[in-house]
């Protein structure tokens, strides 16, 4: 997949590494007719790869709308007409905006920043979340991260250079 050049708005992509262990993680077969929802999408390749393993569905959450109309074109491109959704809002207050229940929903906020407690306190209040939905957590290796956030227990953890990825689920 050709990913769009975003240099001068300071986004940081998922490397192909860290894409390739968050689905090798989760398992290709378990996100057969799942519903996804990518907060923080940027170039959208973490929820697009959730759509060619066989999601259903995936929304895409971002405060920035040209990221938004580019997953869109990326979406038409391969084929995904109909099956993504594009929400423009800011993930550390306005998840209100987003509707359903989501079995995966992948958080990759700046490594600067760490909203993570904020986050989940709205995917748990809003209810974007169900009994076996699984969250993923990339954030900077550098950076702790609680083993219990809300009703969310991590699973485990891998670390690939700067980058890290933590699971979650309600178990």
């Amino acid at each position: 997949m050709k990913r769009f050049q975003f240099k001068k708005k300071k986004l940081r992509p998922t490397s192909s590494k860290v894409l390739g262990a968050i689905f090798s993680i989760l398992g290709h077969k378990n996100l057969e007719g799942k519903k996804f929802l990518d907060l923080y999408a940027g170039t959208g390749a973490v929820g697009i790869k959730s759509l060619e393993l066989g999601a259903s569905q995936c929304s895409f959450v971002d405060i920035n709308n040209k990221f938004l109309l580019n997953i869109k074109k990326k979406l038409e491109k391969y084929g995904f007409i109909g099956k993504g959704k594009f929400i423009r809002a800011n993930c550390e207050n306005q998840l209100s905006k987003v509707n359903g229940s989501f079995d995966f929903i992948f958080v990759d906020p700046p490594y600067k920043e760490d909203p993570f407690e904020n986050i989940i306190t709205q995917i748990v209040n809003v209810g974007l979340s169900n009994e076996k939905t699984v969250l993923i957590l990339e954030h900077s290796s550098r950076q702790n991260i609680d083993k219990s956030i809300k009703i969310f227990n991590m699973q485990g953890q891998k670390e690939y250079g700067d980058s890290c990825i933590s699971i979650f689920s309600r178990e």
